[in-house]
């Protein structure tokens, strides 16, 4: 044994747990602040920094607990389980709060969970260690955790409350008509003015592509034709991407072009829309041509209805995971039967081989309980509800402005504005900084989902799995003959949620 190995077996192992909830602080230096925290604790204390296990859980939330639940910190939790980590060793942390933002009691009993298996857990911002000692002899520091947790839970709170007040706000003010909802709007108009006194104009340009979009297709044109039409023009997506058949059916989908503001919640693909207002934007499109379009899109949901794949015994597919399952390389993959008879799993273009039907579903079916789980889990409120309140904040910040720019103001009066300012900047700096956690609350499928599909035929089975499922990516071990080769999946759900089933010390170089 060299003299180095010697010192990495003798010195205990430290792991290091990153998580942040927006996309602001992936943009800033979170992730490189709380890495250099750890690597620096390491090389001070005598450990070595442990990085066979990316803990990382960027823009995952702790107020539900989804990091412990279906995160990278479940697959550290998973990890002592199987004895992956060895007992004396620490888990990094910047503060407690990383850990969990839920009630005082549940991030407790997380962190007791921890302490329990033999790691100790430290907060970098301080360098306070807790140890399972301090937690059974030392009355005081259970006292500081429960304190400690319940002002984190109370501030995630504090913030979800105030999101919920501002959508209320802000649809109340949008429906009385005395202010605009949002500042994201269609690509054919544009918001002269403020969000309290502004008024919309119809560009007359992007206007015209939208109109003739509506009419070829109330006029039956094929979506696919449109699209290669406007690609042959160069004409772009009001979002700037290259047009395609999905692009004219989302865009024709849409009430903006009849003068109507849809109000709902969840996805762009998967949305509920409980009201709307009629005469909020111009109309462009002409109701003759709105009544073409609905009587189109009508007659193809009904037909679609028709050909479902369960009710077409021509198109019945024989794996579960079709339409789902993807190779490491984001490579779609096809369920087809071999010369000896066997199902398997193989690239849709490529038709390379990626692992037999059974080895691949027999893990999906062991883990669809944690999956069904992950689809329950309630992830706080959705992004309609945080861009709502987030436009209230940026409205009033842009009023509080506008009114600084008077001269007659008198000093205290400026002075007061100028503190509402400050005020109203730092909750949209709040706003801003949860909104990519609270984009992952979206609406899920309606109907709840089977604890078990094991004994479904397929082509039932999989339409469970495409109703809640948006992607299962595929990893495999060291080559090895027959099943005991090893494979992990990534199953990532419609709701944003990701669990990890299978042989998940792939995850960790196993």
């Amino acid at each position: 044994m060299t003299e180095q190995q010697s010192d990495q077996h003798q010195r205990p192992l430290a792991f290091s747990y990153v998580r942040f909830s927006s996309e602001k602080q992936r943009r800033g230096a979170s992730l490189e602040r709380q890495t250099e925290a750890a690597k620096r604790w390491a090389e001070e204390n005598g450990y070595i920094l442990d990085t066979s296990l990316t803990l990382h859980d960027l823009g995952v939330s702790a107020y539900k607990g989804d990091n412990a639940a279906t995160g990278a910190l479940n697959g550290f939790l998973k990890a002592i389980e199987a004895r992956q980590v060895p007992q004396g060793s620490t888990l990094l942390v910047e503060n407690l709060d990383r850990l969990s933002r839920q009630s005082h009691r549940k991030a407790a009993r997380l962190l007791e969970d921890i302490l329990e298996a033999g790691v100790d857990v430290v907060t970098l911002q301080d360098g306070k260690r807790y140890t399972l000692k301090d937690l059974d002899e030392d009355p005081l520091t259970s006292i500081m955790i429960i304190l400690t947790f319940a002002r984190g839970h109370e501030e995630s709170l504090t913030k979800s409350k105030r999101v919920k007040h501002g959508w209320q706000r802000n649809l109340e003010q949008v429906k009385s008509g005395t202010r605009k909802r949002s500042k994201a709007i269609p690509n054919w108009l544009k918001l002269v003015g403020t969000m309290d006194d502004g008024h919309f104009e119809v560009l007359e340009e992007k206007a015209q592509v939208t109109r003739e979009l509506f009419s070829r297709f109330a006029d039956g044109d094929t979506v696919w034709s449109i699209a290669k039409d406007f690609r042959d023009r160069g004409i772009k997506t009001p979002r700037g991407k290259t047009f395609a058949s999905g692009n004219i059916y989302r865009l024709v989908k849409s009430k903006a072009p009849f003068g109507i503001l849809e109000i709902g919640r969840g996805t762009k693909n998967d949305r509920t829309v409980f009201d709307q207002i009629d005469d909020y934007f111009p109309r462009i499109v002409d109701e003759d041509t709105q009544r073409r379009v609905k009587m189109r899109l009508d007659g193809i949901a009904q037909r679609k209805e028709g050909n479902r794949i369960v009710n077409d015994p021509k198109r019945k597919t024989h794996g579960i995971l079709t339409g789902v399952i993807r190779t490491t390389e984001g490579e779609r993959c096809v369920c087809r039967k071999g010369t000896d008879g066997s199902w398997a799993y193989v690239e849709s273009v490529k038709r390379r081989w990626v692992a037999s039907r059974n080895v691949i579903e027999s893990r999906f079916l062991d883990g669809w309980s944690e999956i069904v789980a992950a689809h329950d889990t309630e992830s706080g409120p959705e992004v309609n509800d945080v861009e709502a309140a987030l436009a209230v904040a940026v409205g009033d910040a842009d009023t509080i402005t506008e009114r600084l720019k008077s001269k007659q103001l008198p000093p205290r009066v400026r002075s007061t504005l100028e503190h509402s300012l400050l005020t109203a900047q730092a909750n949209i700096e709040e706003l801003q900084g949860y909104l990519k956690e609270l984009r992952r609350g979206q609406a899920l499928a309606s109907q709840e989902a089977p604890k078990d599909i094991s004994e479904m035929e397929p082509w039932d089975a999989n339409q469970w799995v495409r109703m809640i499922v948006d992607r299962v990516t595929v990893i495999r071990g060291e080559k090895k003959r027959g099943p005991e080769r090893k494979t992990m999946l990534v199953v990532t759900l419609k709701n944003g949620l990701k669990c990890r089933i299978g042989d998940t010390e792939l995850m960790f170089g196993g």
